[in-house]
């Protein structure tokens, strides 16, 4: 099944509610004072029968300049457009200001109409079909197909159905997803014995009677009640489709025209964004930086403050880089379509594309911004994972799989692209940084421990807290989980060693003066000879005033080789520790498991230390003791 959604669009009254009615049978003029003044105020909305088994919905928008508001609101999400052109007018102001917004809205795709045939003359209508050719010429209008009509006399109308029929034949360019589920909100109602009814046109995903989705941008969860498309009551919904949705658990009153039902997660509730703004080739007024526009996004409208990244002001024709600050939340998806009017007086002067839903607020004039800006703009998804994982933000793979409109699987197709060919890494946490921005923390963490090392040469390396708590205040994380899983990523790949309390760059070693040299050939001697009656640390303190250079010595023993920690209170030296695992292996030769007292003989030591040793073996893998004896696993 083919669902399409057709918009129109054209200046006031050239007869677009006519033409639909001439198409589908439909009076799209619901309200007394449309009927009243012959104009309409509000969007209309009808369906096109056909024969071909195509849900084909029409969307008949406002013409009069006053009412460009409900306009917006409604042409969003449209597959294509019937621009209409009335013969005995011709181009006019709202065809010129309809024709730019249709255009920034990223429309591509129409049907040229040029109504009210039966009104002029023949000569008078070439000369008009001749100017709107020339006015579209050079646009997504151009050499689409053009037909004359008369909604009066029906003229040209079944030839019109049949090309819109035929237009209708076309691949979807919306995800089908339920994940991906959104509503703008249009239209908000209460009827007698259902309560609370949204309508709009469903952009993506589908939705079903009996599941629980979420408004937004108040995050409020509401239960589905009912469905309907085209005055059907359905089961199902899906994309392409105009719908209207029966809500529980929600007041009309808790609710707004350009409000978004969506799936959860499908949409970024956001106050800033970045973009890209093409300012309109009529506009005849510039925007300044930090000017207050009104901003319209599906059928929202809001109050927002310009930011342009790269100037002090934009005009006519020019493509610039801003980023809005909105002064209400807005729910929104990256790639999505806004207009602007200007704040006093009111008019349409640009609109553009949504790059960035949740961006981080920006510096102006800066070379770094502009370039990020850029690799969002020319649309290459690899490049744009990269660049952001790059910014200051901590994303994990979901959160930004979120912000980029992207399903679980297509983010995850991305990232293990980007992470085999080396741009990227995922660390432990799932946190996701780019070769670029993993390399600076790496620089920051090698700068910081070189620095440390110097300070503190008899070190080991830096508490572990004490770094933890440094990278996180120098790199401007708030999260620990990440900060420790920052520091993981650096000991798996060997930048960092773990020195039990301390991390230290990979390779440092403490350095001696010549007498503590002297000092340490002596303590490797004194362990040597003690074997495995093992010295007490307290009786190796006694050699130095300052216990620091004794503990440094020890370390430096130990990733030598030389000596063995047993634990908190004992090392021994490397022979002894071989000495107390042959002991273990020949205990247990006879019968396969031994207790303390066989382990102490076959050791010839007291059991004081055959009783500080075999722990030490059982953590090390070497022996395991099961609460009555031991087993030897070597």
């Amino acid at each position: 099944m083919k669902n399409i959604i057709i918009g129109t669009a054209g200046h006031v009254d050239h007869g677009k509610t006519l033409l639909i009615k001439a198409l589908s049978g439909i009076d799209t003029d619901r309200l007394a004072e449309e009927k009243k003044r012959g104009i309409t105020i509000e969007n209309g909305f009808a369906h096109i029968p056909n024969e071909v088994g195509y849900n084909i919905g029409v969307i008949d928008v406002p013409g009069h300049e006053r009412f460009i508001n409900n306009m917006l609101a409604g042409i969003g999400g449209v597959d294509f457009v019937l621009f209409v052109v009335a013969a005995d007018e011709g181009v006019m102001p709202q065809t010129k200001e309809h024709f730019e917004i249709l255009q920034a809205l990223g429309i591509e795709d129409g049907i040229i109409v040029i109504t009210k045939k039966d009104m002029v003359e023949e000569d008078w209508l070439e000369m008009v079909v001749e100017d709107v050719k020339d006015y579209f010429a050079g646009s997504f209008l151009d050499g689409k197909p053009l037909f004359t009509v008369s909604a009066k006399t029906g003229e040209n109308i079944p030839e019109l159905k049949e090309a819109i029929i035929a237009k209708c034949d076309r691949e979807a360019n919306r995800l089908e997803d339920p994940r991906a589920f959104r509503i703008p909100i249009d239209r908000i109602f209460s009827m007698k014995g259902f309560g609370t009814v949204v309508t709009g046109t469903l952009l993506d995903g589908s939705v079903r009677v009996g599941e629980e989705q979420v408004l937004y941008p108040q995050g409020t969860k509401v239960k589905i009640r009912g469905i309907q498309t085209y005055n059907e009551s359905v089961e199902e919904a899906v994309a392409g489709e105009r719908t209207a949705v029966n809500l529980s658990d929600v007041k009309t009153e808790d609710l707004a025209r350009g409000d978004v039902l969506a799936a959860p997660g499908a949409v970024t509730v956001t106050n800033m964004i970045d973009a890209e703004l093409r300012m309109f080739r009529s506009a005849d007024r510039q925007i300044k930086n930090n000017s207050r526009v009104h901003f319209y996004v599906g059928a929202k409208q809001v109050l927002a403050k310009v930011i342009l990244l790269d100037r002090e002001a934009a005009g006519a024709g020019e493509n610039v880089y801003v980023q809005f600050r909105l002064e209400e939340p807005v729910a929104l998806r990256r790639g999505d379509r806004f207009i602007v009017r200007f704040y006093s007086p009111i008019i349409t002067v640009g609109g553009g594309i949504v790059l960035d839903a949740a961006p981080e607020k920006h510096q102006r004039n800066r070379e770094d911004v502009l370039a990020h800006v850029a690799v969002l703009a020319g649309g290459d998804l690899p490049a744009i994972v990269r660049s952001k994982t790059g910014q200051h933000r901590f994303y994990r793979e979901e959160e930004l799989g979120r912000e980029l409109g992207l399903l679980p699987e297509k983010m995850y197709e991305v990232t293990e692209a980007e992470i085999a060919a080396g741009r990227m890494s995922r660390l432990s946490d799932e946190t996701l940084l780019s070769a670029d921005r993993l390399s600076f923390f790496r620089e920051y963490l090698r700068k910081m421990l070189e620095a440390y090392h110097a300070e503190n040469p008899l070190a080991s390396g830096m508490p572990k807290q004490e770094l933890l708590n440094r990278i996180g205040e120098g790199c401007h994380i708030d999260d620990e989980r990440c900060t420790q899983a920052l520091v993981r990523y650096f000991l798996e790949e060997g930048t960092i060693a773990d020195r039990e309390k301390d991390y230290a760059l990979a390779g440092f070693t403490a350095s001696f003066t010549e007498e503590q040299e002297a000092l340490k050939e002596k303590i490797r001697s004194m362990y040597e000879k003690a074997g495995v009656e093992m010295l007490k640390n307290e009786e190796v303190y006694a050699l130095h005033s300052d216990k620091r250079v004794i503990q440094a010595i020890q370390t430096s023993l130990a990733e030598e080789g030389a000596i063995v920690k047993v634990n908190p209170s004992y090392f021994i030296s490397a022979d002894g520790w071989k000495a107390a695992i042959a002991a273990a292996e020949k205990a247990a030769a006879e019968t396969g498991s031994f207790v303390l007292a066989t382990y102490r003989d076959m050791l010839n030591t007291s059991r004081k230390y055959a009783a500080e040793l075999l722990p030490a073996l059982d953590r090390a893998g070497i022996t395991h003791f099961n609460g009555e004896n031991r087993t030897f696993h070597g």
